[in-house]
């Protein structure tokens, strides 16, 4: 056993102790998706339940995201025990906020529920991640793709599903019933954890050199998902304004056309994400990163200036498209690189607060000038960014150390 250890790093592999069932990582994401997203649609009934103004709500906010934050800066490279911890923690979470619900609890009480909930969301999502990129590490931008379009299937699926459930159940039932789903992704992850069969797979390992990702590339992944968090999010989160006020025509009223032009953006994003791993075997993942920042930049630019619903919800299913290849294909650069599980987890959790102040900013450039198709400004300028960044090649941490030549053209 300990020559096969050897003999293993030395042809630069890791083992893990189980191989991750693909049912296990989808059903995981799409929790993830739907613990990400729910308290938007929930929101009122929680308000009610803790007899609170719109802005004691945004309290429920604050606690989802410095949960989240925290637990993506807190993933270890142990990924199985990350996973286990994170789905418990939304277990717990869950079920601390449906007691909540059913007793009519203080505001405090609720956010001491959906901290424990975020920091398993936050943790589960960088765990799945990082667990796909393991066991395909010669097809990461397909596979995380794939996974990354179960997330935003549950993210898609999560306000129309619990607006029907709502109007048939008690929302702490609702609670319940999720609390129970991630009690069964916690038993589900225990028991392929203990499966026997170890999974061999290939690690940017070399021979005597300590790797050591510089500081000035951490820094740029960081930018990056900082900048696309904030770019998704001020699409995302004023696209129905947008729609309610320029989207009126003879077709449909500006409120149709805003919900509409919402939905679509965010079914565009799933089914591109889908679309992905169709795409890479014929184009290179920097080729197809490169075009899809251009194309989302040019369709934000043409969304800034259409008039009508009709038009806004074809941009927004081509937006939708542009950015869906994005995120995959980026956190499989920041593998390739050598970024660490606990540094890939604060990575994707600076991408919260980007999701939290470029659309505050946004809002404050309408309310300046007085129009939001200037606001726009802020997400195309964000993709502009990312646009440069897409020709910066990034060496890997193992390379540079080594002296070794430098990264491939498959990501940023």
């Amino acid at each position: 056993m300990q020559y096969w250890r050897k003999q293993a790093a030395a042809d630069g592999e890791v083992r893990l102790p189980a191989q991750p069932h693909l049912a296990l990582l989808h059903g995981a994401m799409l929790l993830a998706g739907f613990g990400t997203v729910f308290l938007g649609p929930l929101l009122p009934v929680l308000s009610a339940a803790a007899r609170t103004n719109d802005s004691g709500s945004g309290l429920f906010f604050t606690a989802q995201f410095i949960g989240s934050f925290l637990g993506g800066v807190t993933t270890s490279a142990h990924l199985w025990r990350s996973l286990l911890r994170g789905c418990t923690s939304a277990t717990i979470g869950f079920l601390l906020l449906s007691l909540c619900v059913s007793h009519h609890a203080a505001l405090p009480w609720f956010a001491v529920a959906l901290l424990p909930l975020g920091f398993g969301v936050g943790q589960a999502l960088t765990s799945v991640n990082l667990l796909t990129a393991a066991r395909f590490h010669a097809q990461r931008g397909a596979a995380l793709s794939l996974v990354n379009f179960s997330w935003s299937l549950g993210a898609v699926l999560t306000p129309a599903v619990l607006g029907y459930v709502l109007k048939r159940s008690a929302p702490q039932h609702i609670l319940w019933g999720a609390s129970g789903l991630f009690c069964v992704a916690v038993a589900g992850t225990a028991w392929n954890r203990l499966q026997s069969g170890a999974l061999t797979v290939a690690a940017p390992v070399t021979k005597g050199v300590r790797s050591a990702l510089p500081l000035s590339t951490f820094l740029f992944f960081a930018s990056l998902l900082f900048t696309y968090g904030g770019v998704e999010t001020s699409l995302g989160g004023w696209t129905t304004t947008f729609g309610q006020r320029y989207g009126s025509d003879s077709a449909m009223t500006g409120v149709t056309a805003g919900a509409f032009s919402t939905t679509a953006l965010w079914l565009g994003l799933t089914v591109g994400r889908a679309l992905v791993p169709v795409l890479l075997p014929r184009i290179r993942e920097r080729t197809l990163l490169q075009a899809s920042v251009l194309a989302a930049t040019l369709t934000t630019l043409a969304l800034s200036r259409s008039n009508g619903g009709v038009a806004m919800i074809t941009i927004c299913v081509l937006l939708g498209l542009s950015l869906a290849p994005w995120f995959p294909l980026v956190l499989t650069s920041m593998i390739d690189a050598g970024v660490g599980a606990r540094q890939v987890g604060t990575i994707i959790a600076v991408s919260g607060i980007g999701a939290a102040s470029l659309p505050l900013l946004e809002g404050t450039l309408s309310r300046s000038t007085g129009s939001l198709r200037v606001a726009l400004a802020v997400p195309i300028g964000g993709l502009l960014w990312l646009l440069i960044a897409t020709f910066r090649r990034v060496t890997p941490a193992f390379q540079s150390a080594a002296g070794g030549e430098a990264a491939d053209s498959k990501g940023v």
